[in-house]
């Protein structure tokens, strides 16, 4: 008698949040599908990154290969955003065996600064301007500090996001501040162009109808590489729409589960 599968939904969270991101959204899982919700490096307080050290996606990507229970025979993944980014080195790796992937958003600037000639115009904007004027988000001297959380934090909600923030939040993102600025030159520099990105397997793409321009075009340029994708818009929601909002996010999750497994 062959052994019963064994799957797990292997979700990575993104840039300054954390597993909790997901509490409401995997949810009531398919039959024999287990959530695993690691801590991404950096995120913990025994494994804090020190201001100065480097990390790279295949350092994150192996961090999170090791928290695979042996005997797992199937892996879902997912991810938002970095954590997006994460999951798709992941879906690369031979030895993970990959069933399906469900993406919010993920964030792969690194692919799109070659193409920014083609991109439209609100798109290269935004590339031209982030990369030529490192002092946004790519500064090692102000990266995690409060000036660069503050950009950070505000473009992906609102002007005026970190400043309305709890001070026990803000104190939270400048514990790992060094960490979120690791993360965020990954998405800059690391990428692999997008035609790395081709998979066999069921995909899900989910982008917010309000997202930036950049975030939009990442998922266009991964759908048409990977014709069989399904791209899903949910209105009215943002990048992080799915940590605002889980209960406008959760039935893409669904469809996803549906599609794949039922």
């Amino acid at each position: 008698m062959s052994a019963p599968s064994s799957d797990v939904a292997l979700f990575v969270h993104s840039t300054g949040v954390g597993p909790f991101m997901w509490n409401k959204l995997l949810v009531n899982l398919p039959a024999g599908v287990t959530p695993l919700t690691p801590t991404n490096r950096g995120y913990s307080l025994p494994d804090l990154v020190a201001r100065g050290t480097k990390v790279t996606v295949a350092e994150e990507a192996a961090h999170i290969k090791a928290q695979i229970p042996a005997g797992t025979t199937g892996v879902h993944l997912g991810g938002h955003s970095y954590g997006g980014l994460v999951a798709l080195t992941l879906a690369l790796d031979p030895e993970v065996p990959v069933k399906s992937l469900w993406l919010y958003e993920p964030v792969l600037f690194g692919a799109l600064r070659p193409l920014v000639d083609e991109l439209p115009e609100d798109v290269a904007q935004q590339v031209r301007e982030f990369t030529e004027k490192p002092d946004r988000f790519l500064d090692a001297s102000t990266g995690g500090q409060d000036v660069w959380l503050e950009n950070f934090v505000d473009y992906w909600n609102h002007p005026g996001m970190w400043a309305s923030m709890p001070d026990k939040a803000r104190d939270m993102a400048r514990l790992v501040g060094w960490k979120m600025f690791q993360e965020v030159r990954m998405v800059f520099e690391e990428p692999q162009p997008f035609e790395v990105y081709r998979f066999q397997v069921p995909l899900t793409l989910v982008k917010g109808e309000r997202t930036q321009p950049p975030a939009r075009e990442m998922v266009r340029r991964l759908a048409a590489v990977n014709p069989h994708a399904q791209v899903e818009v949910l209105q009215g929601l943002g990048h992080m729409g799915l940590v605002g909002n889980p209960a406008g996010v959760l039935p893409s999750l669904e469809q996803h589960w549906a599609r794949v497994l039922g």
